[in-house]
């Protein structure tokens, strides 16, 4: 009987991999966590954490880049699930940003429109893509070598999963700590896990609600924590800035 049990985990699981790229990648609502742009890592401004996005739909093979701007086109994948796929006739709008408080924004966004725009029909975007506990993480390169991560992490326009147990976590931006304050005055320890742009896991701890989590090994950048107690359970993005 084991061995049926084993037999059909592993059907299970192959059909569930056996997926190609183009239902994987249409089916996910991602985000942008970072661009590496000449090596060097951007990430959304704060106040616009959640404007940048990439859309495949495969099923009338059409493409849409966004942030402030879009560029739309053309999409065909790599035949035989291959990870990449070529954009063709790609057009992008040139709506100018005039308020000169938002240079970081118009920054970030011609940086996201210059990623895929221009490209040849036969350039190739090839692209990782993986599922971690906390959700699905894609990164395209482009021709140039840069690199767009983005993930499904992000739960909700506001960043935080809707339950009656969310909660708050401040200060947000962060140094070395933050503090999670539950939605109820809660008991008990809250397991916490901090995920980096790329979907990796790279903080486990365990704290009462009191207690701050800290955060002084992690470098600049926007992170993924996700909280769990007996009145907490919810996942916000992060910012670290020192």
């Amino acid at each position: 009987m084991k061995k049926i049990y084993i037999l059909i985990f592993a059907v299970l699981s192959s059909v569930a991999w056996s997926q190609p790229y183009s239902h994987l990648l249409q089916s996910t609502d991602w985000t942008i966590m970072k661009i590496n742009w000449y090596g060097t890592d951007y990430y959304p401004p704060e106040s616009f954490k959640e404007s940048g996005k990439v859309i495949f739909n495969a099923q009338n093979n059409t493409f849409e880049s966004r942030f402030f701007n879009y560029c739309t086109g053309q999409l065909t994948f790599g035949p035989n699930n291959a990870a990449y796929f070529q954009l063709q006739n790609l057009v992008r709008s040139y709506i100018d940003i005039w308020d000169p408080g938002l240079q970081e924004m118009r920054d970030f966004d011609n940086i996201v429109m210059d990623f895929y725009y221009p490209s040849q029909p036969l350039d190739r975007f090839y692209f990782e893509y993986n599922e971690v506990s906390a959700g699905r993480n894609l990164v395209v390169t482009n021709p140039a070598g840069h690199k767009i991560f983005y993930s499904n992490l992000v739960l909700g326009s506001s960043g935080v999963l809707t339950s009656d147990k969310c909660g708050t976590i401040y200060p947000n931006p962060a140094k070395n700590e933050f503090y999670i304050k539950p939605a109820k005055n809660g008991l008990g320890k809250i397991h916490v896990e901090i995920f980096d742009a790329t979907g990796k896991l790279v903080s486990t701890q365990k704290i009462s609600g009191s207690e701050a989590v800290d955060t002084h090994a992690l470098p600049n950048g926007v992170y993924v924590v996700k909280a769990l107690g007996r009145d907490t359970n919810y996942s916000t993005k992060l910012l670290i800035k020192k």
